[in-house]
């Protein structure tokens, strides 16, 4: 038992240290040279709408792709949201198309100039209050 303890304790000391979430990593506006990001922070290039907090946060690796998703809440209005992922995805480089449904909502789909990233955001009007729903999703290949 005693060996087993001393084990645990050494095998603590060597483990890394988990990697920080990406809201605490980066929340900056998006730059080109973020783009080719790799590693830990993967996903730096998904910009971090301002004063959003990111809820529901997933991440998903399947063969050669990894996804990663969150949703927030704001109190600007969904075309404010749109247009800024769209600018901010449009001065990286990405081709942007963006569908706004006038009054309900809308949603953006980016896609970088060599097809291995992609950005999708869906915004609805609240309904109950003011402001906006967000879903986001970002590919990497």
């Amino acid at each position: 038992f005693v060996a087993f303890a001393y084990f645990v304790a050494q095998y603590r000391k060597s483990a890394p240290a988990t990697a920080p979430l990406l809201r605490d990593m980066y929340s900056g506006p998006l730059q080109k040279e973020d783009l080719p990001a790799e590693g830990v922070n993967r996903f730096a290039w998904v910009p971090a709408f301002p004063g959003a907090q990111m809820e529901n946060i997933t991440s998903k690796v399947t063969r050669g792709q990894h996804a990663y998703g969150f949703s927030f809440r704001t109190e600007q209005e969904f075309d404010r949201v749109l247009a800024f992922y769209g600018d901010k995805l449009k001065e990286a480089g990405f081709k942007v198309e963006i569908k706004n449904q006038e009054a309900r909502g809308g949603d953006l789909h980016a896609e970088s100039s060599d097809g291995k990233r992609t950005f999708d955001v869906v915004v609805a009007k609240v309904y109950s209050g003011t402001g906006t729903e967000a879903g986001v999703t970002a590919v990497q290949r």
